[in-house]
């Protein structure tokens, strides 16, 4: 995976970012300069992940995307969480074992991802394979008077711990007063989280100086972050639902662990996925499967859909969220198409009037890549980028209609710059509209075929477009008129233009 030249992008402008710690949008300035540290909480897998916990993975790409376009050297760790109590039932419903179970998963995530087109972290980390590093963890807050042992559990004492409920901004007396609902006689305050469990018969387990046993939640990543990180770190990532109690409690035994602070310079918390308003959660059963939308849509629609929504605010997934990503990667794609063969037509005598139109597009094209890098600079406004690529796109479609499509020299400049815009700027940092046009067409017409219950496939459509070009070339404009009649009936709207007839399901 090869980095983007550097330097091109921080000469422009810096980057701003919404910290969770501190609840105020600031700029960003990393512990190393030139270098960027950054993790990002994955999935427990003991099933497939849904929508939800693609958008997660998905704007932790994003982050990557960016941070290693602005030159940072990055070292991104994205971990899987493969022993858990719900690996372990699992394991019990299917008659065989957690690591079975974690290791079948884990396969089927990265599949999602692939199809989702998600960057490779730079590592890709497991609790199992960490256990060395998560008792040597445990070990020191011990030693530091920040844990304790009983019978063989060792737990956290958040007494211990000055600041406790920094990042969720709650304070320890009310958390203490709702935490007494579920009483534990071994802990000394109902706060007090486990750092490491005795194991239950039947149960994996990890020799450990308590005795038998398996960590904790909390503590992995911790353990995790602090191996191939180094003990403070620039931004950590994860779910909204992740920041009380378990990077609450991330903060405390890293902090705790190592005696520095802050153990994170930046978190960042995406939003929920919600279902008909409700969040959707595998623990309520009204999850949407990723691999479900993969297979039924497609990747692209899935990051259109997922990164569209700035990356802080609730996306109800539906009907309506999901025609809005076709539509929009439509008119992408439909525009791409008509830059593709005016970029690669023949070059035609210049025309003043249409030189110094495209002139001003190439221009165009220019203020628009600073619109997109000055978005996503500020705290990742996806929206913000597509509104800027549409206003592009429209410009475009206005002056690339006859007779201003002649292959003059700028005309093909501006082809070239407004697909540069869509491959290397819109690619590049959202990973949208780098898709053959002609491919991405024919992918979206199949889905919104598809999804209008299969009342015309697309080579139906194709065949009466074929028809109606016949009928007006022999002058038989009634029937013309008719076969658009009967298209409209059936769900598809044709529009005539410069590069032929193009159609789209209603």
């Amino acid at each position: 995976m090869e980095p983007p030249a550097r330097g091109f992008f921080m000469s422009i402008r810096p980057i701003r970012l919404t910290n969770t710690l501190t609840g105020k949008k600031e700029l960003l300035e990393t512990l190393e300069p030139g270098k960027l540290s950054l993790y990002s909480c994955g999935p427990t897998v003991y099933n497939l992940i849904h929508i939800g916990n693609l958008r997660a993975a998905m704007v932790a790409d994003m982050f990557f995307r960016l941070f290693r376009r602005a030159g940072y050297d990055v070292n991104f760790v994205r971990n899987y969480t493969d022993v858990d109590d719900k690996i372990i039932t699992r394991a019990r419903q299917e008659g065989t074992t957690s690591e079975d179970i974690a290791r079948k998963y884990i396969a089927e995530v990265e599949k999602d991802y692939a199809v989702a087109g998600l960057l490779e972290p730079n590592h890709k980390t497991t609790v199992t394979t960490h256990m060395a590093e998560i008792i040597s963890m445990i070990e020191k807050i011990i030693a530091h008077g920040q844990g304790y042992v009983v019978e063989g559990e060792v737990f956290f004492s958040v007494k211990d711990f000055p600041g406790y409920g920094k990042l969720s901004h709650r304070n320890i007396d009310e958390l203490e007063a709702g935490a007494r609902v579920e009483i534990n006689e071994k802990k000394r305050n109902p706060l007090d989280f486990s750092l490491w469990k005795p194991a239950k018969p039947g149960e994996p387990f990890w020799e450990s100086p308590w005795g038998r046993g398996r960590p904790g939640w909390h503590i992995e990543c911790s353990a995790m972050a602090s191996k191939w990180l180094g003990d403070r770190i620039d931004v950590h990532h994860g779910g909204e639902d992740l920041v009380f109690p378990h990077h609450e409690n991330e903060i405390a035994q890293s902090e705790a662990a190592c005696g520095k602070a802050p153990f994170v310079k930046y978190w960042l918390h995406s939003a929920f996925l919600t279902l008909s308003k409700e969040k959707m959660s595998k623990s309520i059963g009204n999850v949407f499967l990723a691999r479900d939308f993969l297979t039924q849509y497609s990747g692209e629609i899935a990051r259109y859909l997922l990164l569209s929504v700035h990356y802080r605010s609730i996306i109800d997934f539906g009907d309506e969220s999901i025609e809005n990503a076709m539509t929009g990667l439509t008119r992408i794609y439909e525009a791409k198409h008509k830059a593709k063969a005016l970029a690669g037509a023949k070059r035609a005598v210049p025309d003043l009037r249409a030189e110094s139109l495209w002139g001003d597009f190439v221009a165009e094209c220019e203020k628009t890549r600073e619109q997109i890098l000055e978005a996503m600079a500020n705290d990742f406004g996806t929206p913000e980028v597509l509104s800027a690529v549409f206003q592009l796109t429209r410009e475009f479609n206005r002056i690339s209609v006859e007779p201003l499509a002649q292959a003059t020299p700028s005309a093909v400049l501006g082809a070239q710059a407004f697909i540069g815009i869509l491959e290397n700027d819109l690619g590049d940092l959202m990973g949208l509209g780098r898709l053959d046009p002609e491919k991405a067409l024919a992918d979206l017409a199949r889905v919104k075929a598809a999804r209008s219950g299969g009342k015309i496939s697309p080579e139906q459509v194709e065949a009466l477009i074929v028809e109606r070009r016949n009928a007006r070339a022999a002058k038989n404009f009634g029937r013309a008129d008719e076969i658009r009649k009967e298209l409209l009936e059936k769900g598809v709207e044709i529009k005539d233009g410069p590069q032929g007839t193009t159609w789209e399901y209603r």
